[in-house]
């Protein structure tokens, strides 16, 4: 278990295999928040780790970095607040990703099919 944000730095950081491979151990959602504040750069890899919160994803997808929002917006087990501040984002990436994210709800595929952007209206009408 990851104890601490400097420990997730840590681990993210190191050569040796075994031990890189432990930033995808769980970790509170304490510890979590901590290493957003502290290291916003390792953003991407809360994201990737599977034992996340949808608490954390949340926080993860007000970031102002475009890439880490649209691994957000990748994930299937965000919840409906998440999914509709990115079905909003202003990176065409994000919506786009969230028109092919197999859980958005039908009622922000009816409106991603109104998207000024056509890749991502033409995803959304292919998913409803």
């Amino acid at each position: 278990m990851i104890s601490n944000a400097d420990e997730f730095k840590y681990y993210s950081e190191s050569k040796n295999e075994i031990e890189n491979a432990k930033i995808n151990e769980v970790a509170t959602e304490e510890v979590w928040l901590e290493v957003i504040s502290r290291h916003p750069e390792l953003s991407r890899l809360v994201v990737a780790n599977g034992s996340i919160s949808t608490d954390v994803l949340e926080k993860l997808s007000l970031s102002d970095d475009v890439d880490v929002r649209w691994d957000v917006a990748m994930k299937r087990r965000i919840n409906r607040s998440t999914f509709e501040r990115l079905a909003t984002d202003k990176s065409v990436m994000v919506r786009h990703r969230i028109a092919c994210n197999p859980k958005t709800p039908k009622d922000l595929l009816t409106l991603l099919a109104t998207d000024e952007d056509d890749m991502i209206a033409e995803a959304a009408k292919k998913r409803l």
